[in-house]
């Protein structure tokens, strides 16, 4: 009776009760690996043309050592983050936890770069086609980086909560794949509406998570309700740099100068 009445309740200490949340682990770190590859498979898309099958397809500008190292970085930290996704989906925490400080170093090493690259964008001029003036265009890596650094570090300081660990870093990665969203503006025949694309598509990609968290565990958690403010900050940031107000264009010239 009593081993009747604990399969019932779904006691932990039950065989079922203890198979019951092992099995909602696994369907979790299946989805976090699904979402990691969906957002991967966004960022070769749209950086084709001008990195992964550059040497192909011949697009502007050409790449320079900056943008060649940016490029073989970022590769190098998604790569690592699909590895340590996989490694949860297949249950080895604890590998996953080894590899955490290479990935805390090669995302250092892509924000460097990255703000470089941006900076450097900025000062020849490059923007994408239909995008607004190189110095308004700036804000867009600029805020995302920043968005996205302010994610991995919340998530870094909470690695023992693995609640909010994982979630804070799925957000962080889903920013990544906004410029390369924005690129596929141009195939999709609607490049002036790139910028805006590149953080519609990360929004996107983070309701259908808190969607899957309300379905799977009857709640949204708070980690990714702070990362849903922190979306909301970006995108209004970005949206009045793009207006060209003084007081951000005249930063903006400042460190394109520097």
């Amino acid at each position: 009776m009593a081993e009747i009445a604990s399969r019932a309740e779904g006691i932990p200490n039950s065989p079922v009760g203890a198979r019951a949340p092992k099995e909602a682990w696994n369907a979790d770190a299946g989805f976090y690996l699904t979402m990691v590859l969906v957002s991967a498979a966004i960022i070769f898309a749209g950086f084709s043309p001008s990195f992964y099958l550059k040497s192909v397809i011949h697009a502007p500008p050409p790449l320079s050592l900056l943008t060649i190292s940016h490029g073989v970085v970022f590769t190098a930290w998604m790569a690592l983050f699909i590895t340590q996704a996989s490694l949860i989906a297949n249950g080895k925490p604890a590998l996953h936890r080894q590899l955490g400080i290479l990935g805390a170093l090669l995302f250092g090493a892509m924000v460097t770069l990255g703000i470089w690259t941006a900076v450097t964008a900025a000062r020849l001029g490059h923007v994408p086609p239909d995008g607004p003036p190189p110095l308004a265009f700036l804000a867009l890596p600029l805020f995302a980086i920043v968005s996205a650094a302010v994610l991995v570090a919340g998530a870094l300081w909470n690695r023992q909560r693995s609640a909010w660990h994982k979630r804070l870093m799925l957000g962080s990665f889903f920013i990544m794949t906004g410029p390369a969203a924005g690129r596929l503006a141009v195939p999709l025949g609607i490049a002036p509406l790139g910028s805006q694309l590149s953080m519609i598509v990360a929004e996107a990609l983070l309701v259908v998570a808190m969607g899957y968290d309300y379905r799977a565990h009857g709640r949204v958690h708070r980690a990714y309700w702070a990362t849903a403010a922190i979306y909301v900050v970006l995108h209004a940031g970005v949206t009045w740099a793009f207006g060209s107000p003084p007081l951000w264009t005249d930063f903006a010239q400042s460190i394109a100068q520097s």
